[in-house]
């Protein structure tokens, strides 16, 4: 198995043959890890596509890789989408590399009504690039071949009425009485499940109510305790991910 696993965007082809890493793939390989000449490198280029070869030029600007063989992943069903009030601080940080960790497909943050976050948060550039730098990180590290798509910005109530869903999804909320056991309630054949999880404070009475009036939503208790937001995203998404993939 390969030791060193880089991101390449680019399009990668089905035939063996020799890659350029871009500049900072490049730095990071040679200078942070330290590889060399001769070491076993994966390409990943976050659509499911792997490709195992051998570095041959330990370039920090420009290192190249001499491709041996290409491998196609199939994404897990259902794919699992984490929608998440947006926190505070760094925990943005920890939902996006844990989420990702675990395979999510799409990972969205909007602001609610207990959001303790300034506006500017939702509309920064340089924000949104970090963490999809996080994403691309996890990636690599968890030897995900699938990069979510992020997407930060807008309010809980503009997210579900850009929605088109059908199906059953679900909200996380420690009153509810359906524990556990819920989650295996998909429709036939469903291919895609929202995870929702609210900001530090949990959801307003009005957005709770709001989600459930929305077709398809269901509320689901994920334990007996109150859990941070960055713990609610990884055991929903866990519990998520045991439960409709099983069988």
């Amino acid at each position: 198995m390969p030791r060193f696993h880089c991101f390449h965007p680019e399009n990668i082809s089905d035939q063996a043959g020799e890659l350029s890493l871009v500049p900072e793939e490049s730095h990071h390989l040679v200078r942070v890890l330290r590889a060399s000449g001769g070491d076993e490198v994966c390409l990943l280029n976050g659509d499911g596509i792997l490709a195992e070869g051998v570095l041959i030029s330990a370039n920090p600007c420009s290192a190249l890789v001499r491709v041996s063989q290409v491998l196609k992943r199939r994404p897990e069903f259902p794919r699992l989408k984490l929608a998440v009030g947006m926190p505070k601080g760094r925990t943005v940080d920890k939902v996006v590399r844990q989420a990702t960790e675990l395979g999510v497909s799409e990972i969205c943050f909007f602001k609610c009504e207990r959001s303790e976050v300034p506006k500017k948060l939702l509309q920064s550039t340089e924000k949104l690039n970090k963490w999809k730098r996080i994403a691309i990180e996890a990636c690599k590290q968890s030897q995900n071949p699938f990069l979510p798509k992020l997407h930060v910005g807008g309010t809980l109530f503009e997210w579900l009425e850009s929605l088109d869903l059908s199906n059953v999804h679900f909200i996380g909320h420690p009153q509810s009485k359906v524990g556990v056991p819920g989650f295996r309630e998909l429709s036939k054949g469903q291919e895609t499940v929202w995870l929702l999880v609210g900001p530090e404070g949990g959801f307003t009475d009005r957005e709770l109510e709001s989600v459930l009036n929305h077709d398809g939503f269901q509320a689901v208790n994920l334990g007996t305790t109150i859990l941070r937001v960055e713990t609610a995203c990884v055991t929903m998404i866990a519990m998520a991910r045991v439960l409709f993939r099983s069988g």
